[in-house]
């Protein structure tokens, strides 16, 4: 089953790559659809690393990790160290108090 699950993701990322060099331009309807899907499809991501079995955010140094990335954003800081800053503090403090 999770080999069926591979090849399927494998075949269809070929055909996604394919197309996108066969289409260098969008139609605009499509562009326009398609733009807020990251942004939505990461902070859907983020709500599901930091949420417990419950559905409800869970504090701890993940959660304080992704504070940290975030104040450094809203800073406008370089995003690799935004990065590097968020693994730093959720790293530490789960190494000096045992926060999971």
């Amino acid at each position: 089953m999770v080999l069926a699950a591979i090849v399927a993701l494998a075949v269809i990322t070929i055909v996604l790559k394919g197309a996108g060099s066969l289409l260098p331009d969008l139609p605009d309807g499509l562009a326009r659809r398609l733009a807020g899907l990251a942004p939505a499809l990461l902070a859907a991501l983020v709500y599901v690393e930091l949420a417990d079995e419950r559905g409800l955010p869970e504090p701890g140094a993940k959660a304080a990790g992704v504070a940290a990335a975030v104040v450094l954003v809203a800073s406008r800081a370089p995003f690799a160290l935004c990065v590097i800053a968020g693994a730093a503090v959720a790293a530490l403090l789960r190494a000096f108090t045992g926060l999971d």
